[in-house]
């Protein structure tokens, strides 16, 4: 005699319920992030950057030079608060930037 089969439900789905219940942070669907990375970034870095990873809240944004680094040091604030805006606050907490080996369109 077989048994009934059971209604399943996919893992991610309770997984997924059970990290926001304990307050985890949602993950970022890097196709998105990078899709919209030139509303968020802004110019003149959305076309000097791109998002390269995110793990553990932390952002990685490769760029094309040093200088466009330097310039974005001073606006990471600026981008986690958009970052924020669009992804949800607290999903990305942080923000590393690395000079790419790469120029313009990363």
């Amino acid at each position: 005699m077989m048994d009934e089969p059971r209604d399943l439900t996919p893992v991610g789905d309770g997984l997924e319920r059970m990290l926001r219940a304990l307050g985890m942070p949602e993950a970022i669907d890097i196709a998105a992030l990078v899709d919209g990375w030139a509303e968020v970034a802004g110019e003149p870095f959305a076309s000097q950057s791109l998002p390269a990873s995110f793990g553990r809240g932390e952002l990685t944004v490769e760029v094309v030079d040093g200088a466009v680094a330097s310039l974005l040091k001073y606006r990471i604030g600026d981008l986690v608060e958009r970052l924020g805006r669009r992804f949800g606050e607290g999903t990305v907490t942080s923000v590393r930037i690395k000079v790419g080996k790469h120029k313009k369109g990363l």
